[in-house]
């Protein structure tokens, strides 16, 4: 009998992820006659059919996707391994990597950091901006330790991807000092005024939508903005009134402080922000630390 090899295995896992032979080799830099062939010998071994072809396409039967579970797990497994050893051993440094939204506020990045360099001041930080499909396949490859998010992965594709609730900010409206006379009544005043909002895939623009739905007032929108540091410089022009959480607005330089207007306590509006992380046999330390003892609002009460 040929002996079974892992070769063998993860061979069949790129042409199971892949959906064909061809496809498969190109990524593995075989020729399609060696992987083909290699793919028969592990059928042997198993003594079972993994794939069944339809229409020049592969389909895994019933016994190829059990073997392609057990697969995922040894594989996934060997890439935490990699990345841990990476992380330890960075240059005799943890190295911790942190992917985030480009819509999260760079005050809670800032918060987020400010936390991990107290634990462990030696930390070799490395951060990733991008789109979260892309952040939540970097998690999925080990590219990633967690990430740092406004918006929670609403339907898990796996059960080993987590979400876990680190707090939330008040919401509060802001203006230029010149126009802080204008607009001093929340809401009643934000009815026509020129209004900066986030944009509509950040989960506190449904949140304000309903606000002004509840409160029957129609602000003139300006535009949906991304970016909050953008916002924030925009209202310090004076171009209208922009909904900011609390930390950006305390985290502001001195020179460019923003008035904020007054609104009843029993209307607040707030932001949540979450880590999402991947189950792993052995857990990140710093990981660790960040689930069990951080909490954003901890750092309001700092710069207050």
């Amino acid at each position: 009998m040929i002996p079974f090899n892992y070769h063998h295995l993860y061979y069949f896992y790129v042409i199971a992820k892949e959906g064909s032979i061809s496809k498969a080799a190109q990524q593995l830099r075989l020729a399609q006659p060696t992987l083909s062939s290699q793919l028969k010998q592990f059928e042997s071994f198993l003594n079972i059919k993994l794939f069944i072809r339809e229409n020049r396409s592969l389909f895994l039967t019933e016994e190829g996707r059990r073997v392609l579970e057990y697969a995922k797990i040894i594989f996934d497994i060997g890439r935490e391994l990699k990345d841990r050893m990476v992380d330890l051993n960075h240059r005799g440094r943890i190295r911790l990597q942190i992917g985030v939204p480009n819509s999260v506020p760079k005050s809670i990045i800032e918060a987020l950091l400010s936390f991990v360099l107290n634990i462990d001041p030696t930390v070799f930080l490395v951060i990733k901006e991008d789109k979260i499909n892309k952040l939540i396949q970097g998690l999925h490859d080990h590219e990633l330790d967690l990430i740092l998010t406004d918006t929670p992965l609403q339907q898990p594709e796996a059960k080993e991807i987590k979400n876990h609730f680190i707090g939330k900010i008040p919401i509060v409206f802001c203006v230029h000092p010149r126009l802080s006379k204008k607009f001093k009544n929340i809401p009643k005043d934000l009815d026509g005024a020129p209004l900066l909002l986030p944009s509509s895939s950040r989960q506190i623009f449904q949140s304000l939508q309903e606000y002004f739905t509840e409160n029957n007032i129609e602000p003139n929108i300006i535009g949906e903005i991304e970016d909050v540091e953008i916002v924030r410089r925009l209202v310090l022009r004076g171009i209208g009134i922009a909904p900011l959480n609390l930390l950006t607005v305390l985290s502001a330089p001195a020179k460019a402080k923003l008035v904020v207007i007054k609104m009843p306590s029993n209307q607040m509006i707030y932001e949540h922000f979450y880590l999402i992380t991947k189950k792993r046999k052995v857990i990140h330390p710093h990981v660790e630390r960040l689930l069990t003892d951080f909490h954003i609002e901890e750092f309001i009460t700092t710069k207050l």
